[in-house]
């Protein structure tokens, strides 16, 4: 019942109209360069900036400015052509409006991520994930969230026939505790293909990809007008670009990122908590560093 919560109180303190989307749906394009260095530990970040914020279908915040940097640490456990990969970052999300902020406390600093995982490539083009997150909130307001997941995708490049690869994916999530109400089981699937590449031969190519994610309750996730749990909690498409900054150097391969997103939230808890409004379209810009 913790999402629904969340959501309605935030929804009830979020009253003025929507300032234009996903953690994310929130998917984009990264802008991966290969790396700088060619040792067996890489270090990626970045800082984006959005029109709104939603996590899996639920309204955080939709006014004044929403800046969320990120930094990750990559340790290559097994290289080859089954590599394996564990991670450490954290993501944080800075919002000027103080949303649900107690006194005393750094009232913009609404939420920090920090999350440790490894991916290990199975072979045939199929990838397993886990990753373990911790949702806190400095500013005070909701307490902290424990979560453990695992993530299956594939890479069917030249598996189809198609002119690009779709590569699908699913995602299972496990609340393990939860300081605001009950632990909840969130489904996710999906698809992220980079569809074109503009001046693909040239330094700066652009990359284009239509991600498209579909959210789902497993266990209490989300909720219909009676508050009885509905199965289908949102959807979203999105049209993501992304740009090398150069050719890198002794600072990194920089990277500039940006998307729009339309997302349609199927679940009444959802609308409700979005201001009786179904549907958003998201606007984001960033940059990103690989080194």
């Amino acid at each position: 019942m913790k999402r629904l919560f969340r959501g309605l109180a935030l929804g009830a303190l979020l009253v003025a109209p929507t300032a234009t989307f996903a953690q994310d749906a929130e998917a984009e394009v990264t802008g991966e360069e290969p790396a700088i260095n060619s040792g067996g530990v890489r270090l990626t970040g970045g800082v984006d900036v959005a029109t709104q914020y939603f996590f899996r279908g639920y309204l955080q915040e939709d006014q004044d400015a929403i800046v969320q940097p990120y930094l990750n640490v990559y340790f290559d456990l097994v290289k080859g052509d089954n590599p394996i990969t564990a991670y450490v970052g954290t993501w944080d999300s800075f919002h000027g409006q103080k949303t649900g902020a107690d006194e005393g406390t750094f009232g913009s600093w609404y939420e920090a991520d920090f999350y440790a995982g490894v991916d290990a490539t199975l072979g045939g083009g199929f990838t397993l994930g886990a990753i373990y997150t911790i949702y806190s909130y400095p500013n005070g307001a909701f307490d902290t969230v424990g979560e453990i997941g695992f993530k299956l995708s594939y890479d069917d490049t030249d598996k189809w026939g198609l002119p690009f690869a779709l590569k699908p994916f699913v995602g299972v999530y496990f609340e393990t505790d939860d300081q605001n109400g009950t632990e909840d089981t969130y489904l996710e699937v999906g698809v992220a293909p980079t569809v074109y590449t503009f001046n693909e031969n040239s330094d700066q190519p652009i990359a284009i990809a239509v991600p498209v994610t579909l959210g789902m309750s497993l266990d209490d996730y989300y909720f219909d007008d009676t508050g009885d749990e509905e199965f289908l909690g949102y959807g979203s498409i999105g049209i993501a670009g992304s740009m090398p900054l150069g050719k890198g150097g002794n600072f990194g391969a920089w990277t500039l990122n940006a998307s729009v997103t339309w997302l349609q939230l199927f679940a009444d808890g959802l609308e409700a908590a979005n201001h009786d409004d179904d549907n958003e379209i998201i606007g984001k810009v960033g940059v990103s560093f690989a080194y």
